[in-house]
């Protein structure tokens, strides 16, 4: 998990980031970073015969552990659907969780706030 770690945050300083307040448009193979407040990592899309296959890496940033919590998502995109990820906020903060839309619309993929 530590290696994970290692590996999201070296990406991080070399890809396109997103964060819960902007809307990108993802491109295929091409790996995004994204920051939800508590949890930072990337994604990316392949095109698959059944639809575009959508894939989040995401580990919090909590400086308590030396395994950080790591949550994944994937999920496969046909035309015209979304699907949401939320990360639940921080406690001790506005305790807000953090939502992403991944969207697909036609042959394009975005990410964007989902608030």
């Amino acid at each position: 998990m530590r290696t994970l770690s290692l590996a999201l945050a070296a990406a991080a300083l070399s890809l396109a980031s997103v964060t819960a307040a902007s809307a990108v448009e993802l491109k295929p193979l091409k790996a995004n970073t994204v920051d939800l407040g508590s949890f930072r990592g990337s994604i990316y899309y392949t095109a698959e015969k059944d639809g575009y296959r959508v894939v989040a890496t995401l580990a919090a940033l909590n400086g308590h552990s030396e395994q950080p919590q790591v949550v994944r998502l994937v999920t496969t995109l046909n035309a015209d659907q979304t699907v949401q990820l939320s990360v639940p906020g921080s406690i001790g903060a506005d305790g807000r969780d953090a939502t992403i839309a991944f969207s697909r619309r036609g042959d394009i993929v975005e990410v964007a706030s989902a608030d």
